[in-house]
């Protein structure tokens, strides 16, 4: 009965908060330049398009491509680096005047390069949320929380 009293009460919420006008818009082209740590420092580039919009009235869908290089200085790491390159794609919704919200998923490759051990290529995947605050028409401050990249990701983003 609490589960469905609080579903709900989500769902009446959800429909009664007044979406913003659409901040992210069919042909927008956003870069995003940040820094992020979890076991690694990782300085990450990430670009998206959007590609849909009018979705749930402003929400959006956006696909790119990210970029990191991540190096760790420890003991139980022995001094290694990663690279990872891959795909992202996000569901963007405005709930704040100037603000971008969405989440998203991710899935590229990692090359891990260490010093005392043999080097090693994967899969790198990830989910995320975030959001760009924007300051003018085309610079905002943004962060992410997640896994892939980092834990936690902050920087600013440029929309072209």
């Amino acid at each position: 009965m609490k589960k469905l009293l609080t579903l709900s009460l989500l769902l009446a919420f959800a429909f009664s908060v007044k979406a913003v006008d659409p901040i992210f818009v069919k042909g927008d082209k956003v870069v995003n330049l940040g820094i992020s740590a979890d076991w690694y420092t990782t300085i990450s580039a990430s670009g998206e398009y959007c590609v849909a919009d009018g979705i749930a009235e402003v929400g959006s869908i956006g696909v790119g491509a990210f970029a990191g290089y991540g190096f760790a200085i420890s003991s139980y790491y022995t001094n290694s680096s990663r690279i990872l390159v891959g795909a992202r794609g996000a569901f963007h919704y405005p709930f704040i005047d100037k603000l971008d919200t969405y989440a998203g998923l991710a899935l590229g490759g990692r090359y891990s390069i260490w010093t005392y051990s043999s080097n090693y290529f994967g899969l790198s995947y990830g989910a995320f949320v975030g959001a760009r605050y924007y300051l003018s028409e085309k610079m905002a401050v943004f962060g992410e929380a997640g896994y892939g990249l980092g834990y936690f990701t902050v920087g600013v983003a440029f929309k072209l």
